[in-house]
């Protein structure tokens, strides 16, 4: 359930967009998503996703866990994965 959500957001935020390459990394409870390429660019950007209380939270150094499933909330992945 946590890959499918993962993944579902993943494929929600880059719909229409080109040139991304990412993995995953599932350890059974954290599924990590590791980009290495964004936009045409190489880049090395690690996020970690985890479901509390059913809601997908993201994590990033720079903003800690954030849901990212309601509202605006995935603009802390634009803002992580550009910068």
């Amino acid at each position: 359930m946590l890959e499918e959500r993962t993944l579902d957001f993943i494929k929600k935020q880059i719909l229409d967009l080109n040139d991304f390459s990412y993995k995953l990394e599932d350890d059974g409870e954290y599924i990590y998503i590791i980009f290495s390429e964004a936009l045409g660019k190489d880049i090395e950007k690690e996020f970690t996703f985890k479901l509390i209380d059913e809601i997908l939270f993201m994590h990033t150094t720079s903003y800690g866990w954030k849901p990212v499933e309601k509202g605006a909330a995935n603009k802390y992945f634009w803002i992580e994965l550009l910068k």
